[in-house]
């Protein structure tokens, strides 16, 4: 009862501690990429980009009606936070039950007879003293890894994921430890108590899809693993795999909120899964499924890589008994050299990811700390060959599928591998445990060493907290907030930048009523079916004057969404004259474009019109509306952000946006004799960029 108690008190302490942490370094406001479109999507229970997140959705919906004095936004994520803490809580639980069953003590291993004395594992029970500290070690490396801590900060899907991934590990590792249980003329009621753990592995991974389809990670571990615990039981598993089906087409039933939730005309439906074949291609994920695996060559490495994989575990599994302990290990290093042989020399896309999965390592856990897991993994390999084996599938079948993926967001995606590594960490101070073990006989010892390893553990806190401190990151909500202040009433806005101010723009345009007289429109976006019922519904008006362009096109989009041949240079006039009419057939409303729909000149959007800097835009203007080539109605804006020196690709393209434009519009100034409003546009400028090479030939001419 004690150790028991110590579990839950231990458990919760660091939860608690952890949950503080993330609270003085939660955003306060919108972040980058899908920030402002999930907090949207979730505060009206719409449909999100592919695969829809429905879960994500509907918990997301019940945070951010909290009866408490904050924005949706704060709330949402808020909710990371909660869902990261709860991952740690359960992080706890996974560990200790790592730690608590040493080879030999697994129910249902069979001893061999004269086994080797080399094959002999030294796989005694670690003392709780010891196996606290290194379970609260692990914890802490964890949760203030660097992407598994930022995932904390901001609304996202992750923080759910990594909950559940960890929670589903722990459960199907509780169920293979616990043997099924068959009885002849059992009954129903009586088989689903006995087989528990493996039923409710079954539901939470239905529930888990439903919140992000990379569960599927879990697979060849889960597989192999659920094979090997059950193949003694030959006919009698068709029975438990009946319930366990049941159980997952149960949770997976979520997903049917996507197709009810779309017949109900919410305000934002990506995707419009109304009906199957639109249900299935948001399922999918057919709209982004050109990132995935899209390089040449990129498929049979994979396979390659996975096959070997695959095949050293499932061998070291089925010979653990009879084969040199030191195979394992080994094993291990073959698939590291061959990852590393193959993946750095692969395609562009694999070879780029691959190269910011390792270079990530080092300071992921703070400075130097992941070089615990070698020791780690040598270490697990002779406490329990089984888990070892569990957790080389989960670490190479996260990295091996994630590096083919070719977004700028990718860190989120090596989650499984980097929640793997803390997992060998705590084997890599085991190992050191193990190896003073002669000097640590009395408690006193055993407790500093726990405490000294704690500390240690300490170290991605220190390391990681200032480049996770989001507490007063106003960025996308100063930029989004600038462009907003920058359009004039009624204007429309046409743009590609997704990332940086579109998503926001969903949340603060539709949620808080922010310049709702505004038109705000995504170029790529105009490539989906989809967003004409979007702008059908949110902006009629400007749908209606264009309805005559869509109606030529959406007959060509038609073609090109169902793979039947289509004619380029037809598609694209209709795609560029559907543009260039929210300008042409508006002119009662000024129109906008941001800076790189201006450099692409391949797809012009109302070709025939000025492009005229203005603040953060560029303006479109006839040219019959100029004087003597001067727009006679220009005006300089006041904008406020903060400047930001951060090495990330977000950030400096952000501060780019902010160089270029005050650039180009002080440049114009100029060009009006308007000096002194060029100066202030100049200087805000080097503010965002003081490198920046037109702002600083602008610098020189204006004697600044």
């Amino acid at each position: 009862m004690m150790l028991k108690n110590t579990k839950v008190i231990l458990s919760l302490s660091v939860s608690i501690i952890v949950f503080i942490v993330y609270l003085f370094t939660l955003a306060p406001t919108v972040f980058f990429i899908d920030s402002g479109e999930l907090a949207a999507v979730a505060s009206t229970l719409g449909i999100a980009h592919p695969t829809g997140y429905p879960l994500f959705t509907i918990i997301g919906h019940l945070f951010s009606m909290l009866p408490v004095s904050a924005s949706e936004i704060y709330k949402l994520n808020l909710m990371s936070a909660v869902f990261c803490t709860l991952a740690v809580f359960m992080f706890f639980f996974l560990l200790h039950l790592i730690y608590s069953y040493p080879q030999k003590d697994i129910p249902g291993n069979k001893k061999v007879k004269k086994a080797p004395k080399q094959n002999v594992q030294h796989n005694q029970q670690v003392p709780s003293i010891i196996k606290y500290g290194i379970v609260l070690a692990s914890c802490l490396v964890l949760a203030f890894s660097k992407t598994f801590w930022g995932a904390a900060n901001s609304v996202e899907v992750y923080p759910i994921h990594v909950f559940f991934i960890i929670t589903l590990m722990f459960i199907f590792l509780k169920a293979v430890i616990t043997p099924v249980k068959i009885s002849e003329g059992e009954s129903q009621v009586s088989f689903a108590k006995n087989n528990r753990y493996y039923l409710l592995f079954a539901l939470l991974l239905g529930l888990s899809f439903t919140n992000h389809m990379t569960t599927i990670l879990l697979a060849p571990a889960c597989i192999i693993f659920f094979i090997f615990a059950n193949r003694n039981q030959k006919g009698n598993i068709s029975r438990l795999l009946i319930f366990m089906a049941i159980c997952f087409v149960i949770g997976f039933s979520v997903y049917l909120y996507l197709p009810i939730r779309a017949n109900q005309s919410p305000e934002f439906l990506w995707g419009n899964p109304y009906n199957f074949e639109r249900f299935y291609w948001h399922l999918t994920g057919k709209q982004f499924s050109v990132w995935i695996f899209s390089a040449q060559g990129s498929v049979p490495v994979f396979l390659l890589l996975l096959s070997a994989l695959l095949g050293l575990s499932i061998y070291g599994y089925i010979k653990r008994n009879n084969i040199n302990p030191n195979y394992h290990f080994i094993a291990f290093i073959v698939i590291v050299f061959l990852s590393y042989l193959l993946l750095s020399s692969a395609n562009e896309v694999v070879a780029k990811q691959f190269k910011t999965f390792t270079s990530s390592l080092w300071v992921e856990f703070g400075t130097g700390i992941v070089l615990l897991a070698i020791p780690g993994v040598f270490k697990l390999s002779r406490f329990n060959v089984k888990i070892f084996y569990f957790t080389l599938l989960t670490f190479f079948g996260c990295m091996l599928y994630s590096v083919n993926y070719d977004i700028h967001d990718i860190y989120s995606y090596f989650l499984l591998s980097y929640i793997t590594i803390a997992i060998w960490i705590g084997f890599g101070i085991f190992y050191i445990f193990e190896l003073l073990s002669a000097q640590l006989t009395d408690n006193t010892k055993k407790i500093a060493f726990a405490a000294v390893s704690i500390l240690i553990a300490l170290s991605p806190l220190y390391s990681n907290y200032a480049v996770n401190d989001e507490s007063k990151n106003y960025f996308v909500e100063e930029y989004t907030m600038n462009i907003f202040r920058n359009i004039e009433p009624d204007g429309i806005v046409i743009s590609t930048q997704w990332d940086f101010w579109l998503s926001a723009s969903w949340y603060f345009h539709f949620v808080k009523n922010i310049r709702s007289d505004i038109i705000v429109i995504d170029r790529e976006l105009l490539r989906r079916s989809w967003y004409f019922t979007f702008l059908e519904r949110n902006y009629p008006e400007i749908y209606n004057n264009s309805k005559a362009e869509i109606d030529r096109f959406l007959p060509e989009l038609y073609k090109f969404e169902h793979g039947i041949p289509y004619d380029q240079q037809v598609i694209m006039k209709t795609f560029t004259d559907l543009a260039a009419s929210f300008v042409i057939n508006n002119p009662g409303r000024k129109a906008y474009i941001t800076w790189e729909i201006d450099q692409n000149k391949q797809e012009p959007v109302a070709a025939n019109y000025l492009r005229i800097p203005e603040g953060l835009v560029f303006r479109l203007v006839k040219p019959d509306a100029m004087k003597n080539n001067i727009l006679s109605d220009y005006k300089v804006y006041d904008f406020n952000f903060t400047p930001s020196r951060i090495k990330n690709y977000y950030y400096e393209t952000l501060m780019q946006s902010y160089a270029l434009m005050l650039s180009s519009s002080a440049n114009y100034l100029m060009s009006m004799n308007r000096i002194e409003e060029a100066k202030k546009y100049v200087t805000l400028a080097l503010t965002a960029n003081p490198n920046y090479p037109q702002a600083l030939e602008l610098k020189r001419r204006l004697n600044l």
